[in-house]
């Protein structure tokens, strides 16, 4: 049995900026950038791509198998069962949820959450520090996600996965990790979901992307960012989505 399956969450329709995930960063499509980001952890077991099951998907199957990850299709707004559609297909455990608009997931961060989840025997493992929106990631026990499935079948849980485990701690075992230093107090804007955002990332992958050293590593972007606050203030008046305000 897989222990812990990263799965990336992605669909080429977007509110803000449709077909993002297939956006060119330095020559290469982001969802490439971030599969061979994710396929750099060693705790991972297996890294699946979810996406919806429609047509309109095909750029993204594409790049599942030109990266040679697993495929799994299903409901688009019911983004939880995809999740569990995802974990059964492996046979995994537990769960790494990962979104398709972060291409600069921390790996440090990604192994260690993934060590203390396994140690801690949590139903969910996530860093309560403050980080670059965009280089987190949560792990979760594919179980917890059929006790969320069961349980509630408001809109609002099953598209944002793990929310209802935040309204609802009382129910679950939550382990709290610390996150790496090079992480801890930034609040850089490092996810992708408006042209902003894109024009950062842009210049972060101009920057430091090269076909030999293909990973990126927050390591030596978070100084850069510190050094060059002129790009940083790129993308600072884009307003997060709060999906707690979220008319359903």
């Amino acid at each position: 049995m897989i222990q812990i399956a990263a799965v990336i969450q992605a669909r080429m329709g977007s509110t803000r900026r449709p077909g993002k995930v297939t956006h060119f960063l330095a020559g290469v499509p982001m969802i490439d950038h971030i599969l061979r980001r994710i396929q750099h952890v060693p705790e991972f077991d297996a890294v699946v791509l979810a996406v919806p099951d429609s047509p309109s998907e095909a750029p993204l199957a594409e790049a599942a198998s030109r990266m040679g990850v697993r495929l799994v299709r299903g409901p688009e707004e019911d983004v939880l069962q995809r999740f569990i559609l995802a974990g059964e297909t492996v046979q995994a455990r537990h769960i790494a949820r990962i979104c398709s608009d972060c291409p600069l997931v921390d790996l440090t961060l990604a192994q260690t959450l993934c060590r203390s989840h396994l140690e801690s025997g949590a139903d969910y493992t996530i860093t309560p520090d403050s980080i670059p929106l965009g280089t987190g990631l949560e792990l979760v026990r594919l179980d917890t996600l059929r006790q969320i499935a069961r349980e509630t079948a408001s809109p609002i849980f099953r598209e944002h996965v793990t929310n209802y485990i935040h309204a609802h701690p009382e129910q679950f075992r939550q382990n709290h990790v610390p996150a790496p230093a090079h992480l801890r107090g930034k609040t850089f804007r490092l996810t992708v979901d408006t042209d902003p955002d894109l024009v950062l990332m842009e210049n972060i992958f101009k920057t430091f992307y090269t076909p030999l050293q293909p990973v990126l590593k927050l390591e030596d972007i978070i100084p850069y960012l510190d050094s060059h606050p002129e790009l940083t203030q790129i993308n600072t008046e884009v307003v997060q989505k709060d999906w707690r305000k979220e008319a359903k």
